[in-house]
Formats: C-alpha cells, sequence, structure tokens
C-alpha cells in the first residue's frame, strides 16, 4: 500500500512539473502581431496654396526703326530712311517678380512606388522689367550738309499673370517623400509698352540751318499669351492630409512685336509741316523660371487600421 502511494505522488509531481514547464514557455514566446500595410498616402484629389518668384530668361528687347514716309531724302538728295536708325538698339530688360496663386491636382498610384498625376494652377503675377536702348543715324544732303539723329526706346515689359495645366510622372521614395516631374501647357497675361523720344540737329551748319523738333511717341500691348512650361520637384507629407512641395519650372509663352505711332520731324522752315515719319518696332520675348514652393491639401488620406494582435 505504501508503494502505490508512493507510485502516484511520483506519477503526479511529474505531471505538475511538466505543466509548470509548459506555462514557463507560453510566457517565454511572443504573441503573433499582424502589422497592416501602409496606407497609400498620395492617392486622390488635392488643393492647394503657393507662392514664388519668377526670372526673365531673355531680357534681351531689341527695337528696329523703320520710315514710312521721308521727304527730306527726296528733297535734299539722302537715301529713303536715312534717319530711321535713330531708335534702333537692344534694351535689357531683367524681368523679375513674385507670383503667387492656387492649385489644384489628382495623383493616382500605379503601383506602390510610381504616381501619375494632372495638376492645374491660376497665378497672379508682378514679373516684369524696363530698360532703354539708344540709336544713331545720319547723312551728308546734295549741300553737303550734315543731318544727325539720335533717340531713345525705353520699354517696358511682363507677365501679369500665370497659369498652366500639367501632367506629374512622380516616384514614392519614402511613404512621406514625392519627387516629381512635370510638364505641360502653360498661358499668361503678357504686356508691353514703348516709348521714344528724340532729336535732329546739323553740325557745322554754315547757314545756321535750325534743328529739326521730333516729336515723341508710344506704343502699348496687352494680350494672352500660350506656350509650354516644365519642372520638377519634391513633395513632403509633413502631417496627415498635409504636404509641402518645392519645385522649379521653367515656361515659354513666345514672342511678341509692337509698334509705336509714328514720330514726325519737323521741317522748321514751315512750321506744322512733316518732314519725315518714323516708327519703332519692339520685340519681346515671354519666357523664365520659377522657383515656388506650396501647401497642398489631400482629400484622398487614408488613416492607417489599428494593429490587431492575436496572441
Amino acid at each position: 500500500m505504501k508503494r502505490l502511494a508512493a507510485s502516484f505522488a511520483c506519477i503526479l509531481s511529474g505531471v505538475v512539473a511538466a505543466y509548470a514547464e509548459e506555462a514557463a514557455l507560453a510566457k517565454i514566446v511572443s504573441p503573433a502581431v499582424i502589422v497592416p500595410l501602409p496606407p497609400p498616402l498620395w492617392d486622390g484629389a488635392y488643393v492647394g496654396l503657393n507662392a514664388g518668384w519668377g526670372f526673365g530668361g531673355s531680357n534681351d528687347v531689341p527695337t528696329f526703326g523703320t520710315s514710312i514716309y521721308d521727304w527730306a531724302a527726296g528733297a535734299l538728295g539722302m537715301p529713303f530712311g536715312f534717319s530711321s536708325p535713330y531708335v534702333t538698339g537692344l534694351a535689357r530688360l531683367e524681368q523679375s517678380g513674385f507670383l503667387g496663386g492656387a492649385q489644384l491636382g489628382y495623383n493616382h498610384l500605379w503601383s506602390p512606388n510610381m504616381l501619375l498625376g494632372v495638376e492645374t494652377d491660376i497665378d497672379g503675377a508682378i514679373i516684369r522689367g524696363s530698360g532703354s536702348s539708344q540709336g544713331f543715324a545720319g547723312a551728308v544732303d546734295e549741300h553737303d550738309l550734315l543731318h544727325l539723329q539720335t533717340g531713345v526706346a525705353s520699354t517696358r515689359a511682363g507677365l501679369s499673370w500665370l497659369g498652366s495645366l500639367r501632367g506629374r510622372l512622380g516616384y514614392v521614395v519614402a511613404p512621406t517623400l514625392l519627387v516629381y516631374g512635370t510638364g505641360g501647357l502653360a498661358y499668361g497675361g503678357g504686356f508691353a509698352n514703348v516709348f521714344t523720344y528724340g532729336a535732329h540737329w546739323h553740325p557745322l551748319d554754315p547757314i545756321g540751318h535750325p534743328d529739326n523738333p521730333v516729336t515723341p511717341n508710344w506704343g502699348n500691348y496687352s494680350d494672352t499669351r500660350t506656350g509650354w512650361i516644365a519642372g520638377g520637384g519634391f513633395e513632403w507629407m509633413f502631417a496627415p492630409r498635409w504636404s509641402l512641395k518645392v519645385e522649379g519650372l521653367y515656361y515659354d509663352l513666345g514672342s511678341a512685336t509692337l509698334s509705336t505711332s509714328p514720330s514726325a520731324v519737323i521741317n522748321p522752315e514751315a512750321p506744322g509741316s512733316i518732314a519725315i515719319l518714323n516708327i519703332a518696332t519692339t520685340r519681346v520675348k515671354y519666357d523664365g523660371a520659377i522657383a515656388r514652393f506650396g501647401v497642398d491639401y489631400h482629400f484622398g488620406w487614408v488613416d492607417p487600421p489599428p494593429v490587431v494582435a492575436k496572441y
């Protein structure tokens, strides 16, 4: 009987020891955890604001003088249009200025890292510059009298607003960081105005021929320009639904030509009569670079699901 009780006690102690060991191992083994994949932060529509600075690309603005009437040439035996170069020259405008506005876009992630999108923006701008050029002309008439004429063409030009419709191709470097290239249609409000003035005189004139008054004149241009735009940048999702982007763009809206009204050289021997009529023609190119930053609000943000652990 004593042997039976001892055997039973031995078996019971073995079972208890095995159970205790299994319980200890269960405490050591970590529970299984299901970690969800990060949500697609960049998918969907967004809207935002932007601001930056524009720099003119082609700042050299040429002006050419043309004669449309020249009584003096015919009457005094000089080449027709001899005085027209008086406003021919090259002005440098150094266009630059602030721009800012809003953008609207849509992104589509067609793979975990590749993004296709479209964006449109419209900015008010004060990109502008001014400069002047000086020309000179001269000829000797059939009486050996030297005629000289000089003048200045003062030009001011720029953009009053700029918009675009662009495609975007991006790469998701990290869940919250996107780099992209962009390009498409650009359009904007170009303007220009030109003012000319000058003088006509006769040095070494033995008979004291009076100087000829030259009337000042001007020309204006304002119209919507269209062209292309391209560039790139990066965008950082710094908070849920909010991103900050920095981009550089180059735009080209072509060139425009404007002419002044005719500038008259008055015949001093017959007050009120016109000896010469000249016009100035100026060509302005609307292109340049933009450096700007923007803030976007993303409607397609998906909050990450809670972490679920299974034991």
